[in-house]
């Protein structure tokens, strides 16, 4: 891999400030977005290490205490294998306030890890744990974020059947409004409808771009560069994010 910097990126205006610690496709990816006015935190997707790069972005551990809510694409380990360390941590430090977890319907790797965590812990956990399974045009609000999540398609190997039928992994993509600004993470997808209404309008849309090149006749699983690029037009601003590693 090449230096840190390759795998991060961070944009502001007068509302709102949104952080990627770190992004690579199969390794991890964390985005943070933080309200200027209130300092409350929105995590979309918490891929390995997103407990690390939060202490690194924080001067105190009192941050946990600041995540208002905790938003999953789908179920790969490289957007959710952080979240079992930041509940552990969130419980170490003794966070009192509930947190709620918007999760695809029926993701079964994000409602595994929520509900061992909950039944292994149940009796020291100070904070309770709600989760929320979302689908296409469903909304979540808090009393500091708005959440629409909406339906994108990402095909997994693990979900395809014994015919080779392609079956799409429960995945979303989400925009965030806080206050007049919105903000749209189309997680993992390929080029879809549901990508296009993510992205449509937002001040600032994050988009994976998984791949250099379209891969062609293989089974469309990711964006491309050049499709990514082509989605962002639909935005205000956009920068790309989720590529694949760099390796000498």
């Amino acid at each position: 891999m090449n230096k840190q910097d390759d795998y991060q990126t961070s944009w502001n205006n007068d509302e709102v400030h949104v952080s990627v610690p770190f992004s690579a496709a199969g390794v991890g990816t964390t985005v943070i977005i933080t309200s200027k006015f209130t300092g409350k935190m929105i995590l979309l997707d918490v891929g390995d290490g997103a407990l690390r790069d939060l202490l690194s972005a924080s001067a105190n551990y009192g941050f946990v205490n600041e995540i208002d809510l905790i938003a999953i694409s789908h179920g790969h380990f490289d957007h959710v294998g952080g979240l079992h360390s930041l509940l552990g941590f969130m419980r170490m430090m003794k966070r009192t306030n509930p947190l709620n977890i918007v999760i695809p319907a029926q993701c079964k790797e994000a409602l595994g890890i929520i509900q061992g965590f909950r039944e292994y812990y149940r009796e020291t956990l100070p904070f309770k744990i709600w989760y929320h399974e979302s689908s296409h045009g469903s909304g979540f609000d808090t009393d500091f974020f708005k959440v629409k999540s909406y339906g994108v398609e990402h095909y997994s190997l693990e979900n395809a059947s014994i015919d080779e039928n392609e079956v799409l992994e429960p995945a979303l993509g989400f925009r965030v409004q806080v206050g007049e600004t919105t903000v749209a993470y189309t997680g993992d997808t390929r080029m879809c409808p549901g990508a296009e209404l993510v992205v449509s309008d937002a001040d600032f849309a994050l988009i994976e771009a998984t791949y250099q090149d379209s891969p062609g006749t293989e089974r469309q699983v990711h964006l491309s560069r050049a499709e990514a690029q082509k989605l962002g037009t639909l935005a205000k601003e956009f920068t790309l994010i989720h590529m694949i590693p760099k390796s000498d």
